[in-house]
């Protein structure tokens, strides 16, 4: 049991008084720190492979992959055919291109022709590079005119249908490519249209017809004298 206090005196509990924290702003004490030890601050969350209390280590930025862009050509200016994009896909890139409709694809061919005149005859040739339809045009017009127009002559009787297989061996050098496109400089007009094919135009028909009339004259002819 407490003895009271003697007259006039302070008052002092029994219990011990509690331990208060110094004053300057010095946090209690947590976890066996001590007064008087610099606060440490908490860490935040450390980085994939980083534990707490070492140095902050800078994320390294993931650099993205280069992307090949093809170069974008200033007005006005033309992607030359070995730089246009996609130039490996684009039919005839980089190839000729038709001397009449400048579209391409295009191959080199040249068709000939021929007109009997009974004393003098005259050859008759277009030279290429043509795309498929500018080729069949010239093609189909020009053994038209040479089975109507060459059989007229000693000689020429004899020279047109020379000619006419020769120009038929050389058909399927434009038959055989594709439909022609734009060229990659952009430059172009509209291809020639190829028109009926040989054996629905009349020309090509009564050409056809004018040697075997002729045979059938001269053998008349023949009978008749002998």
């Amino acid at each position: 049991m407490s003895q009271p206090p003697p007259p006039g005196g302070p008052w002092t509990s029994p219990q011990a008084a509690p331990a208060y924290p110094p004053q300057g702003g010095q946090p209690y004490p947590q976890g066996g720190q001590q007064y008087g030890a610099p606060a440490q601050p908490y860490p935040g969350q450390p980085y994939p492979g980083q534990s707490y209390g070492a140095p902050a280590q800078p994320y390294p930025a993931q650099p993205y992959p280069a992307q090949p862009y093809p170069p974008q050509p200033y007005q006005g200016q033309q992607y030359p055919p070995q730089q246009y994009p996609g130039a490996q896909g684009y039919p005839g890139a980089g190839g000729p291109q038709c001397r009449f409709c400048g579209c391409v694809p295009a191959a080199e061919a040249t068709f000939r022709g021929h007109r009997g005149m009974i004393v003098v005859m005259q050859f008759l040739h277009v030279k290429g590079p043509f795309c498929r339809d500018c080729g069949l045009s010239t093609f189909r017009d020009m053994t038209a005119k040479t089975l109507i127009q060459g059989w007229y002559g000693y000689v020429s009787f004899a020279v047109t249908p020379i000619t006419v297989l020769i120009i038929l061996a050389r058909r399927g050098k434009v038959a055989s490519l594709p439909a022609p496109q734009p060229p990659p400089s952009g430059e172009h007009r509209n291809p020639m249209d190829p028109g009926a094919p040989l054996l629905a135009r009349p020309t090509a028909l009564i050409g056809l017809a004018i040697p075997f009339a002729l045979v059938v004259l001269f053998f008349i002819l023949a009978v008749s004298r002998g």
